[in-house]
């Protein structure tokens, strides 16, 4: 039994306050934390400061100073900006750093309860802001409590997967982790053509021996609840299979609403419960169920917040989300709701279908546009044989897990001269032990339950019983008279590199399942990488076309669109 998310929240959560005309207002918690109280949340970490030293983790020390002194008193608001902070977005008050510190201290010490196993889920509502830079304020944000939190787990060994959900791109939490192949970085947010802060695009991928850790899905405005979520559940499970997690960090701004003033989406909260479902569920496939949530933007104060926080903690909580709202609690906050301009409140927590919108063709326009925008972010950053998988029905990453007594670690091995095998079936699979590491990181359960599927052509290289080595290839058209046929992976464990060894199968795969003038093809892209030992992005290029060269496959100029996303993206042919 899971035991319900360690809830976030204290008097110093309130002080975090731009004051009373900015849409960032500690008046959302009042509304937010009843209804969260209701629905069976009670408080268990009151956020206090960090130390200077815990936020050095991400910040510099000159940008902490020029906080502290903008937190006087007798700072003059309409001065000069500085850092970031001055009129505007970011305006200095009273306080600041000790109220924006104890931001960053919730999410700290909700990590280390996570760490210390105190906890496997954390909620920090009040955190999630994921704007703030090393040097500057950003965004209503002041320091950047995920990126922190982040951090954290990064000390402490964890691999982590952040999940931004937020309307505007998680831009500060993507700059501050850019070069760390250790954390995998997914925002999915409306387009910075339209929105502050005017980045996250899908070429935004990371670079070096990290690129390919940086994923971005950008949105047109107007797209909905239907196109959000499918980009979600399309993503998001594929990416941690080929990542493999230690922990999840996630962020779950509401703003994405329908009816939110600041942006364009069209999201609901039904969808937003959907998809912080997903993220548990990925949590507890992939890393032990350890997820840290924060909140994140969201400026519906009565009509909104209140229902999407719900939403996350009773997904944390694996309990079912009630019919309607509590009478007791649309009661209580109907009339201060109406003072600010909300003259009614919803009865349930979920809404209707595309929030009441008619679904028109401008809509069905920007979905159209979005979802062919989610397909290329998933080009570039999921493996080829997941993509297939999935998309043909094989497979499903949220299925088996890994195997009992099946190990997921390479200590001890010894590399040998392995055999190649290119007559496998079902048979030779299950009596063979699978290295990690031959796809990506996607463990050796679920690599086995993908590699039953009879609709794929094996080459195995094998060690004693271990399979250290793989080609896998498909007809891309098993109906047509002469179908092309393409190869979706090739891959050999770590302790086995180096020796050649995927050459030698691609080019005995290729005359196994060749016949004269069948066309082969293979397209390599950022995500055909090990995302624990991840080389530099040129070498790996290097690699890959050497290994298909002296195979007998030539170079082709892959798809333009992909190029210019993935500028390293590769494609061979063979006839």
């Amino acid at each position: 039994m899971v035991l319900p998310p360690l809830l976030v929240f204290g008097p110093r959560s309130l002080t975090y306050d731009f004051g009373p005309a900015h849409p960032l207002t500690p008046r959302r918690f009042g509304p937010a934390i009843d209804l969260l109280r209701l629905v069976g949340a009670e408080t268990g970490l009151e956020p206090e400061p960090a130390s200077d030293d815990e936020l050095l983790l991400c910040h510099t020390a000159r940008y902490v100073e020029a906080v502290k002194r903008l937190s006087e008193l007798d700072y003059d608001p309409w001065g000069a900006p500085e850092a970031g902070i001055g009129p505007g977005d970011d305006p200095a008050f009273a306080g600041m750093h000790d109220a924006a510190a104890a931001v960053a201290g919730g999410s700290l010490r909700a990590m280390e309860a996570i760490l210390s196993g105190a906890t496997l889920h954390a909620f920090h509502p009040g955190g999630g802001l994921h704007h703030a830079m090393p040097s500057r304020a950003s965004g209503f944000c002041i320091y950047n409590d995920p990126a922190l939190a982040i951090a954290k787990a990064r000390r402490a060994g964890l691999r982590v997967l952040y999940v931004d959900l937020d309307v505007h791109h998680g831009d500060g939490v993507q700059e501050i982790h850019w070069d760390d192949p250790g954390v995998l970085t997914v925002s999915l947010h409306e387009s910075g053509h339209y929105l502050f802060p005017g980045t996250g695009s899908v070429a935004e991928v990371g670079d070096g021996p990290a690129a390919g850790s940086v994923v971005n899905v950008p949105f047109e405005p107007g797209t909905g609840e239907r196109a959000w979520l499918s980009a979600v559940e399309t993503l998001l499970p594929a990416l941690a299979a080929a990542f493999g997690p230690d922990i999840v960090v996630s962020q779950h701004g509401c703003d994405t609403h329908a009816s939110d003033p600041l942006a364009h989406l069209n999201v609901t909260t039904t969808a937003m419960g959907a998809a912080a479902r997903l993220v548990d569920a990925i949590a507890h496939r992939w890393a032990g169920g350890r997820w840290l949530a924060t909140g994140g933007g969201g400026y519906g104060v009565y009509r909104v917040v209140p229902r999407a926080w719900a939403h996350v903690w009773l997904a944390g909580a694996h309990r079912d989300v009630p019919d309607r709202l509590p009478a007791e609690w649309r009661d209580r906050w109907a009339d201060e709701a109406a003072r600010y301009g909300d003259r009614s409140l919803p009865e349930a927590f979920d809404d209707p279908p595309n929030a009441g919108l008619p679904f028109d063709a401008e809509q069905r326009d920007a979905e159209t546009r979005s979802l062919a925008t989610a397909g290329l972010s998933r080009e570039v950053s999921v493996p080829r044989l997941i993509r297939e998988a999935v998309d043909r029905g094989w497979w499903s990453p949220l299925g088996t897990p890994l195997a009992p007594g099946e190990d997921s670690s390479t200590s001890g091995s010894t590399a040998g001269a392995p055999e190649i095998l290119d007559k496998v079936d079902r048979d030779t699979i299950d009596r063979l032990t699978l290295a990690p590491r031959l796809v990506a990181n996607l463990d050796p359960g679920l690599l086995r339950d993908l590699l039953s599927s009879p609709a794929l052509s094996l080459t195995l290289a094998v060690d004693g019983a271990t399979a250290v080595g793989l080609v896998v290839s498909a007809l891309d058209d098993p109906a047509a008279s002469d179908p092309a046929r393409s190869v979706l992976a090739v891959g050999v464990a770590p302790a086995w590199r180096r020796q050649a060894l995927a050459t030698r199968m691609l080019a005995a795969h290729v005359e196994r399942f060749g016949r004269a003038g069948t066309p082969w093809t293979a397209t390599v892209t950022l995500a055909e990488r090990d995302p624990v030992e991840p080389l530099d992005r040129a070498l790996r290029s290097t690699i890959a076309a050497r290994i298909y060269e002296r195979a007998g496959f030539s170079p082709e100029e892959p798809d333009r669109r992909l190029r210019l996303v993935d500028p390293g993206a590769l494609r061979f042919v063979r006839r």
